[in-house]
């Protein structure tokens, strides 16, 4: 029987395991646990949070890592319908407090490590964290041992054996009985926060038949059938990209291989240990398997033949593939003996992650591929606020029950991206700018927000990045804005170099070639800055552009811009 997607996360991936309880639902190093063993552990850490005090409604800060003992944890959270508010392990002490104030939790559940997060506020909101190791489940003990011993000399331990959650689950809980949370559908379940990479930090408010609904819409995009492996690399405690790989997966009696091993320089390695049928991962991770030789891409000289012939389905997320390296990604996994298409997909946090999906394999190489079946989507023009025509580029608008219900007590920043149509359906404003092909599959062309005229031109950065990262001496590039009083902005190049000691002459020339044989004068740069380490990212791995629109405005401070030659080209134009 089909599982009901109106129901909590909980429920619909319990109704989904029914008659699989034996396959391996988590993989964790060399051990293995069956989805009869994950409903176990839920249930009895739902009634260790319970006898704990967690209710029905209560927000619960997480803090968590992709091992076992943070699914079990997402879960019975779940289960005693708790509002899970997901704190970044890898974000700083400064950012985290802001997001506890944000939000302010009745309790905090933390990996280990970043205990030194939170220590502050446990007088000022009254709680008592609880504490876990994320090696908790791993088989190496030097390992564990070495690990623990650390957390130690940074301070990040409690005495008390009540605040540990191994000592916990040691305790008789077998009398405990939760008492069952009702679903409501419009309420919160969820709360995580936006990347902050454009525009204002926010918290958005998700809700339980939401992600379900957004597993109902992959489905139809991606064959997922019992005891195939999908690897578990993208973060799920404080993402809705991985939280919704996570939910898909398991709903669909999959094997998830968890791996603390997210790093791009890890990828391949993880990719041949799990022996995986589905992996995703942002462009640094793809590009990890491809090398540059001379002016030509190439497989990476670690790659060896037949180690990927398990991958069918490789997808890449996170922010705008590069079409220079797409090619030689897809040789390098045939090289490894894989037949996978790399894919792409379009999300928000907004909208529990996806919204559109190319599988690799039944979509065009160029585009973001279909919506999910399970989200209503328009493109409005920016003028007008008419829908254009297919062909015609335009804002994207969603709806349906994968989007958000609001950003977390921010009433203005909701009603900014929030409109309604003539028959009263909600639309949420995504902001990024699409087009429609006549396939029926959509072309991503970038964010509004980056976007900005130079003289008479619109300035797509993203399109601009595409085409100058076939450069071979450009490693990755990020385009800017800078204020121009006469022609409105003019862009800034930043520019990461495959080789310090390229000649930069020569280098321009060919900037300037590409620019003018794509575009024209006014998407030339007035100004570029080069680096010889890559581009400074955050920890979702997207660029940081908030960190280099920071060297920008001190760089025009201290009058290290000039674009008087860049201006003049533009007023020469008009």
């Amino acid at each position: 029987m089909k599982a009901n997607p109106s129901n909590k996360k909980y429920d619909y991936l319990l109704e989904n395991n029914q008659g699989y309880m034996d396959y391996v639902a988590l993989t964790f190093g060399k051990r293995k646990i069956t989805y009869e063993e994950l409903h176990d552990r839920i249930d009895k850490y739902s009634k260790l949070l319970y006898q704990k005090g967690v209710r029905q409604g209560d927000l619960i800060g997480l803090c968590a890592m992709n091992t076992p003992e943070s699914v079990y944890l997402l879960y019975a959270l779940n289960k005693i319908g708790a509002i899970v508010v997901g704190y970044n392990p890898f974000e700083s002490k400064e950012n985290t407090r802001a997001d506890i104030e944000m939000t302010r939790p009745k309790m905090i559940i933390t990996v280990d490590m970043n205990y030194s997060n939170f220590k502050d506020y446990e007088k000022a909101l009254n709680f008592s964290p609880i504490l876990y190791s994320p090696l908790m489940s791993a088989d190496d003990i030097r390992l564990k041992v070495g690990y623990g011993l650390m957390q130690l000399k940074n301070g990040n331990f409690v005495l008390s054996r009540n605040n540990k959650l191994g000592s916990l689950l040691r305790k008789d809980l077998s009398d405990v009985v939760v008492e069952d949370s009702e679903f409501m559908p419009g309420t919160v379940s969820d709360i995580l926060f936006t990347g902050g990479s454009t525009g204002v930090h926010k918290g958005v408010d998700l809700s339980d038949d939401g992600l379900n609904y957004v597993v109902e819409g992959m489905n139809e995009l991606f064959p997922a059938k019992p005891g195939l492996i999908h690897l578990g690399n993208i973060p799920f405690g404080h993402m809705a990209y991985g939280r919704s790989l996570l939910h898909f997966t398991l709903c669909n009696n999959m094997e998830y291989a968890l791996t603390l091993k997210a790093m791009p320089s890890d990828f391949y390695d993880e990719l041949v240990r799990t022996q995986a049928y589905a992996a995703v991962g942002g462009p640094p991770h793809w590009t990890s398997l491809i090398q540059r030789v001379g002016d030509e891409l190439v497989p990476n000289r670690k790659l060896k033949r037949g180690a990927l012939s398990s991958l069918k389905y490789a997808t890449s997320g996170g922010e705008a593939k590069k079409k220079s390296t797409v090619k030689a990604i897809n040789d390098a996994l045939h090289y490894c003996g894989s037949d996978a298409i790399l894919g792409d997909g379009l999300g928000a946090t907004e909208t529990w992650a996806s919204m559109f999906i190319n599988n690799g394999r039944i979509h065009h190489n160029d585009t973001v591929g279909k919506p999910l079946s399970t989200i209503n989507v328009k493109l409005l023009d920016p003028e007008t606020g008419e829908e254009v025509k297919k062909g015609e580029s335009g804002i994207l608008y969603v709806s349906g029950p994968t989007v958000m219900l609001g950003y977390h007590n921010n009433e203005e920043e909701t009603e900014k991206v929030t409109s309604y149509d003539t028959d009263g359906e909600r639309w949420i404003n995504i902001d990024d700018i699409l087009c429609e092909d006549e396939y029926g599959e959509y072309h991503y062309l970038g964010r509004r927000k980056r976007n900005f005229v130079s003289a008479v031109d619109n300035i797509y950065p993203e399109s601009l990045e595409d085409v100058l990262g076939t450069i071979p001496e450009i490693r990755e590039i990020l385009v800017t804005p800078i204020s121009d009083e006469m022609v409105q902005y003019i862009p800034r190049y930043h520019i990461s170099l495959s080789n310090p000691d390229v000649d930069l002459k020569e280098l321009e020339d060919k900037i300037y070639a590409v620019v003018l044989s794509s575009f024209n004068e006014n998407w030339l740069p007035g100004s570029i800055v080069y680096y010889n380490e890559p581009l400074k990212r955050m920890s979702n791995s997207k660029i940081d552009i908030s960190y280099y629109k920071k060297i920008d405005e001190e760089d025009m401070l201290k009058g290290k811009i000039n674009n008087d030659e860049g201006r003049q080209l533009r007023l020469n134009k008009m």
